[in-house]
């Protein structure tokens, strides 16, 4: 989804976001939050049969055998093409989407230590490109000073700059934003230090 030039222009964003602030912002960017191998297998297994049955009708004077042993590689083949982001979208529950997004940013938040700062003021921006989802969220420090609505206005910036193609500006203008945000409630101390690197973080 990014350039190395694009990676550089967020990365440069948030270093300059946290020069007006002791908290801490991430970006992270997943291919996909989970290979929904059950809904792949599912659709991947109703081909297959289908296939079979249409086969069937079309050539009766065809043992059925035949039918048979096509079923698997069938299957398997269209596993793997349901592993593309735009048929993956289409056989996976919306819910399903959201609920495994939702977990695997969860886990970054984790990961990356983003709970351990000092203040408490870290902040994730996670984008899982196959899901076309953003999440952002926030450590109990900003929280408590910065209602949940105002990420949405972030979360729309992203997702516009994802849909016209220009995904570095959306991240980059939302990594502005919350850095203006954390700078009002979070001013940079003398003492302070970068908690967490501002290398853009790739989930696999």
């Amino acid at each position: 989804m990014l350039t190395p030039e694009q990676t550089r222009s967020i990365e440069d964003s948030v270093r300059a976001a946290e020069q007006r602030t002791s908290g801490e912002l991430v970006v992270a960017v997943a291919t996909r939050s989970d290979d929904y191998a059950a809904p792949r297998a599912l659709a991947a297994g109703l081909v297959a049969v289908v296939f079979a049955l249409i086969g069937q009708a079309l050539m009766p004077w065809t043992a059925p055998t035949w039918f048979m042993l096509a079923e698997l590689p069938l299957a398997l083949g269209c596993y793997w093409l349901l592993g593309a982001n735009q048929l993956l979208r289409v056989v996976t529950p919306r819910a399903l989407r959201d609920e495994r997004v939702d977990a695997r940013a969860l886990q970054v938040f984790a990961e990356r230590g983003i709970a351990d700062t000092r203040e408490r003021s870290g902040v994730l921006i996670y984008i899982s490109e196959a899901e076309h989802r953003v999440r952002i969220l926030a450590d109990r420090g900003i929280n408590e000073r910065v209602s949940p609505d105002e990420w949405q206005a972030d979360v729309a910036l992203i997702v516009e700059g994802m849909r016209t193609k220009k995904p570095a500006q959306g991240i980059v203008q939302a990594v502005e934003r919350i850095g203006a945000l954390l700078a009002q409630s979070f001013p940079r101390r003398d003492d302070d230090v970068n908690e967490l690197a501002d290398e853009l973080v790739r989930v696999e």
